[in-house]
């Protein structure tokens, strides 16, 4: 038995080491394949990489628009004629494409014309994706924002303000008001985490963008981004204007032995401030300052007008985008940016009209939020100015 059990033993050893042996003539075999099969790949050449596109046609762009397309239609389409936006893509740096990609960058004025034709047919139009759409729109709002926003929008020196003061005089009879101050709501989409705060009087989402303005509707300073529940006396409070007096420009004349200051005219719901001024409110006005808050608003609905154009311009400022409301901000300073632009060389068409007043008068601010002694000042530069229009008036009937 003993004998049997080994020479058995002994008959699977042998069958072992049989399979392990030609197990390792097929490994050595299949890798003689291999090596043989590389060698002979060397020779040939490698096939380049491949990226699928989908075909679209540009045919608009390159033919239509660089042409054919006149002033007018030009203006219709982007808001600018093709003199100013060339001017514009010569004032912005080169935005380099994505160097990860494999397919031809769009071209520096293509980006350029993508990100103001938004929010129409664009991908279609130009002939590129969406998401080359959503890359040009951001590139080129973030580089107007950087480079174009302290050279287009800023607020005037103390030589400038005193000729627009000196202007709004003549056609209104109120001396040393320079500009005109507001907020306006713009719509967004309102994030998840305390969506409320961006809830507006009118109930909807936006957040606020405050704007001085001059007497050619020409934006001066600008300050965006607070949630739209906040009130416009708390958006001011928080802004570079409040809180930065090396902004104002710093002239006085003297009247009535009173020094009066360069100021900006504000509706009811701004504070009484040395360099701020705003119509008497109340049930019983007087005639004179019934006389003195008409020609003050006649001043002030400058700002309103120039929000009526800004969005009247671009669309997109008008009504709820869909791009991420932390970077709407940038977004309205380039639009900002872009107005002025415009309204210097006098683009008027396409602009839309002023917009409608608000069906809710915006509340009084809090006085107790502000120096009590800038509030003392204030009204003493308001009744002077009240008395000097007064008798300006008299004055004009007269004669």
């Amino acid at each position: 038995m003993d004998r049997i059990r080994i020479l058995n033993m002994l008959i699977v050893l042998c069958q072992l080491i049989t399979a392990v042996i030609t197990l390792r003539k097929r490994v050595r075999a299949r890798r003689r394949l291999e090596l043989m099969m590389l060698f002979q790949g060397l020779d040939t050449p490698r096939a380049s990489p491949q990226t699928w596109q989908r075909p679209r046609s540009s045919l608009w762009w390159e033919n239509d628009v660089l042409g054919n397309f006149t002033d007018r239609e030009w203006l219709t389409s982007f808001r600018m004629t093709r003199q100013t936006f060339e001017r514009l893509c010569n004032l912005l740096p080169s935005l380099q494409p994505d160097p990860s990609s494999r397919r031809p960058p769009v071209p520096h004025q293509k980006r350029v014309a993508i990100a103001i034709y938004k929010y129409r047919v664009v991908a279609g139009k130009f002939g590129v994706r969406f998401t080359t759409v959503h890359r040009c729109v951001y590139a080129v709002c973030r580089a107007i924002s950087s480079k174009l926003l302290h050279q287009y929008v800023k607020m005037p020196s103390a030589d400038e303000a005193q000729q627009i003061a000196y202007i709004n005089t003549m056609k209104h009879h109120i001396p040393q008001i320079y500009g005109a101050i507001d907020g306006s709501h713009i719509p967004i989409v309102p994030p998840l985490d305390g969506y409320r705060d961006y809830i507006n009087r009118k109930r909807w989402a936006s957040v606020i963008l405050q704007a001085v303005v001059d007497d050619r509707r020409l934006f001066r300073n600008i300050f965006t981004g607070i949630p739209g529940s906040s009130h416009d006396a708390a958006v001011l409070k928080q802004s570079s204007l409040f809180n930065n007096p090396a902004l104002l420009p710093q002239a006085s004349i003297a009247i009535d032995g009173l020094d009066i200051p360069l100021m900006i005219v504000g509706d009811p719901a701004y504070p009484l401030l040395p360099w701020l001024i705003k119509a008497y409110n109340g049930p019983q006005l007087t005639p004179a300052q019934e006389a003195f808050n008409k020609n003050l608003n006649s001043i002030r609905v400058s700002v309103e007008h120039s929000f009526g154009r800004l969005k009247g311009r671009w669309r997109v400022l008008n009504k709820r985008s869909d791009i991420h409301h932390s970077f709407m901000p940038t977004v309205i300073a380039a639009c900002c940016v872009l107005h002025n632009m415009c309204e210097v060389v006098h683009h008027t068409e396409y602009v839309g009209l002023p917009p409608a007043p608000d069906s809710q008068p915006p509340g009084q601010p809090c006085e107790d939020e502000f120096p009590a002694a800038d509030a003392r000042s204030a009204h003493l530069v308001r009744n002077a100015l009240l008395e000097h229009v007064q008798n300006a008036l008299h004055l004009y009937i007269s004669t």
